[in-house]
């Protein structure tokens, strides 16, 4: 019921009788999960004794531990904060040891949201806290604030007391019977606390032993490690799925000591299982091993991984290990491998014959031998498998990924993660077009003795971009009227190509034409030509002059003589060399303008392109398109030559 009474002052929020409950949930519900959670805390406190009292008709629940304990301010802090960040405000996910336990280890913690602090309100309402370190004592009533319109009130009992030691008691103020037998309660607590042998829970003054742990929820497996000994491996079955895994794993005991952690990583850090599968959550193994003491560390975090002891035991243990998390995975692998089967069954029906009974085969191996991939990732991972066997390339993509090193792999995640494969491959395909342009044009022209500077021009009407970016275009083309006088100027009575009828070929050069026809607005008729680009490419070891340039201004002279460029066509022309006479090195022009005729260097084109690149060529020098051309070899040691005095070098001239 709504509470309708005014509220205290400031509170501001109203809570239904039944938030704490909702918030709380099984804490507050189920007796088994109230009292793991109050036992998990004192591990949490770094307890190495806990003893509970169960509660009959005539004795009130209590548990007492003898971990760090709590000031008064934590008691305060800690139990009045809905949401209780443990590792931001105690730091990190490990406790130190108490003062007198200070050679100890580290633990590892199974809190983070402060909720377990709430499991006492299942055994009594109110309950006491009565926590002691630092010489002070301090007890604490909590209880529901059905009167006060709070979810929970604190309250201090009597002033705080001078103690030694420290510890923490949780007790109930009413008693509360619960059906579970004491015998029930060391039950369930030995599938779950039983990971160190250094932590003692007793119940009703009796300690919690593997002894506890009924019949069908324990299995015991010799294993026997020539030349060392027998290893013992419990395989601990809870029962009962938990909320987390955390209470779960595998446990390395050595002369009943925990070596590490007890976590479902393998001690090199492989993962033995996901610790969100319910078998995770549920099982836990202990394997005592006392002939690996001089494998140990020093500060018992692990085995040193040198260990002759370690090397021999590790491999067998292990199997022993993975072999019984395959068998209690079977139910569930067969359901994971059903479901997988049923979402892909309309792929895989399209498929081959035989590329079916790959894809089946495939996908039993994948879930039979990898256990702790989750059925997303199976599932996943074969709508892949059977897209690949549609493709063309088949499985040629899992050579190139097994190939890769771990940061390749996070490079190419996150290129997926920002681009789409298609258009990714559009622009890697412009940029390896662009650079295969370049690279051919710097080995052509590197070599005076080519006599094939003809092959250079058809690249030319793809590399127009390199002149700058007026010229990034697709409409330069060709221009049959224009081939026609073009092949009368040169006297020539067919194309030089076929697929390229717009350049022509003389004894010491190639001249490329490209033009951009212009329209009547009206109209829409071709009416023109309304850019033109006049490329001359001559042979490496000639001299670019004055008759060079003389030589374009003849060409273009002749198209305004037959009236295929007019006073509004805008020419460029370009003569491309090796060396070009200091004095002539300056562009040439007319028609005000209209017509620049320009000497470029080859090296300076290239510079150019360079630059329009990025400099990419530098940073993609591994690129397989560019070494399996065998391009980059012969730009690192191109061909040795001699210079010509009195003229600009391509090795030296690096701006036109």
């Amino acid at each position: 019921m709504a509470r309708k009474a005014a509220s205290p002052p400031g509170q501001g929020t109203l809570f239904e009788d039944r938030f704490l409950e909702d918030y709380a949930g099984q804490i507050m519900r189920d007796p088994v999960v109230a009292l793991v959670e109050l036992v998990a805390n004192a591990w949490d406190a770094y307890a190495t004794k806990v003893d509970v009292t169960w509660p009959d008709d005539a004795t009130p629940f209590r548990i007492e531990d003898n971990g760090i304990g709590m000031t008064e301010a934590e008691v305060d802090v800690r139990w009045r904060t809905f949401a209780y960040d443990r590792i931001k405000s105690q730091g990190g996910e490990t406790v130190q040891p108490p003062p007198d336990l200070a050679s100890r280890k580290t633990r590892r913690v199974f809190g983070r949201n402060g909720k377990g602090r709430f499991a006492g309100f299942y055994f009594s309402d109110p309950y006491r806290v009565t926590t002691w370190r630092d010489g002070k004592l301090v007890v604490f009533e909590i209880s529901r604030g059905f009167a006060t319109g709070k979810p929970f009130d604190v309250k201090q009992i009597g002033e705080s007391k001078e103690t030694d030691g420290h510890g923490c008691i949780i007790s109930g103020v009413h008693l509360k019977s619960v059906l579970l037998s004491d015998e029930d309660v060391r039950a369930l607590l030995s599938t779950r606390f039983l990971m160190d042998p250094e932590f003692a829970v007793s119940v009703n003054g009796v300690r919690v032993t593997f002894a506890d742990i009924p019949e069908e929820s324990l299995r015991e497996i010799p294993v026997t490690i020539d030349g060392l000994g027998t290893a013992m491996i419990r395989v601990i079955d809870s029962q009962k799925t938990d909320r987390t895994a955390k209470q779960h794993g595998v446990a390395w005991w050595v002369n009943r000591r925990l070596v590490g952690d007890c976590n479902w990583r393998w001690i090199d850090q492989e993962k033995l299982l996901d610790g969100r599968t319910e078998e995770a959550k549920r099982y836990t193994f202990v394997v005592e091993a006392d002939f690996l003491m001089p494998a140990v560390l020093p500060d018992w975090t692990g085995f040193k991984p040198e260990s002759g002891e370690w090397q021999k035991a590790k491999d067998p243990l292990q199997n022993t290990i993975v072999d019984v998390i395959r068998d209690i995975t079977t139910e569930r692998r067969a359901a994971a491998k059903n479901t997988v089967r049923e979402t892909h069954s309309e792929e895989v029906r399209k498929l081959p014959p035989l590329s079916r009974e790959r894809w089946n085969a495939l996908l039993d191996e994948i879930v039979d031998r990898c256990p702790n991939i989750s059925e997303p990732q199976v599932d996943q991972l074969m709508g892949l498998m059977a897209n690949m066997e549609r493709a063309q390339s088949q499985y040629s993509l899992l050579e190139k990924l097994s190939g890769l090193p771990p940061g390749d792999i996070d490079a190419l995640n996150d290129i997926l993660a920002k681009w789409t494969v298609r258009t990714a491959k559009v622009a890697l395909d412009e940029i390896e077009g662009r650079l295969r342009i370049i690279e051919e044009i710097r080995i052509a022209t590197a070599n005076p003795q080519i006599k094939e500077v003809q092959e250079l021009q058809p690249l030319f009407g793809n590399a127009l971009w390199i002149f700058g970016p007026e010229f990034e275009s697709i409409e330069f083309t060709s221009n049959e009227t224009m081939t026609t006088v073009i092949q009368k100027l040169f006297k020539v009575d067919v194309a030089a190509s076929r697929n390229r009828p717009d350049f022509v070929m003389t004894p010491d050069s190639t001249v490329g034409f490209y033009a951009i026809p212009a329209f009547d607005p009206e109209t829409h008729n071709v009416t023109g030509t309304s850019r033109l680009v006049v490329v001359e490419l001559k042979k490496p070891g000639l001299v670019l002059g004055s008759d060079a340039k003389q030589q374009v201004w003849k060409y273009v002279k002749e198209l305004i003589s037959k009236g295929l460029v007019t006073d509004g066509t805008l020419i460029t022309g370009f003569v491309l060399g090796e060396f070009v006479e200091a004095a002539e090195a300056s562009e040439f022009t007319e028609r005000d303008r209209q017509v620049r005729i320009r000497p470029l260097l080859y090296s300076s084109f290239l510079t150019q392109a360079e630059k329009r690149m990025f400099n990419l060529r530098k940073r993609l020098q591994e690129a397989p398109f560019l070494r399996n051309k065998g391009l980059v070899e012969f730009v690192v040691a191109p061909p040795a030559r001699e210079s010509v005095p009195g003229l600009f070098d391509v090795r030296e001239a690096n701006t036109a």
